[in-house]
């Protein structure tokens, strides 16, 4: 009897454990970045946080984030 290309994909999967070393987000000090938070604008208000962020240099999160400290 044949594997099906299914069955096929599950075998090359097993067998290769938990997480590759390096694989995921870096590390920021202690704590791993793994939250995401979603906000909700117009599509002017986002667009107008996009420019900040790109005149700053920065990503939307780092903008938003660097804010708070």
């Amino acid at each position: 009897m044949e594997n099906t290309d299914i069955e096929n994909k599950e075998k090359k999967h097993k067998g290769r454990g938990g997480a590759r070393p390096g694989a995921g987000h870096p590390m920021l000090g202690d704590e791993p970045r793994t939250c995401t938070v979603s906000i909700s604008g117009t599509k002017t208000e986002i667009q107008h946080l996009r420019d900040l962020a790109h005149a700053a240099g920065k990503t939307v999160s780092r903008y938003v984030l660097d804010d708070l400290e």
